[in-house]
């Protein structure tokens, strides 16, 4: 059997990112934590979700940069406005 992207690739990955202290989240806590309903899935759900976790990307803002003051959101809407084009 030839080997496979998920073996080869994905497996190692997560758990090298496990050891260095990131924590694993399943696609469906993933999909709930950017707002992504199960009725939504699979291809309207990946464009009406968020891409980030929002609560956990405003909070590592906040503990790495403390003298950021934006309401909470606002970064993500600027994040909203930038273009993913050339």
């Amino acid at each position: 059997m030839k080997p496979r992207e998920h073996k080869t690739v994905l497996t190692r990955i997560l758990a090298y990112a496990q050891e260095v202290g990131w924590t694993f989240v399943s696609c469906d806590e993933a999909e709930q934590r950017r707002g992504i309903s199960r009725d939504q899935r699979p291809v309207v759900g990946s464009q009406k979700g968020s891409l980030f976790f929002d609560d956990a990307l405003d909070a590592k803002v906040r503990e790495f940069n403390p003298i950021y003051s934006d309401v909470e959101g606002a970064l993500l809407g600027s994040f909203k406005h930038l273009h993913t084009d050339i």
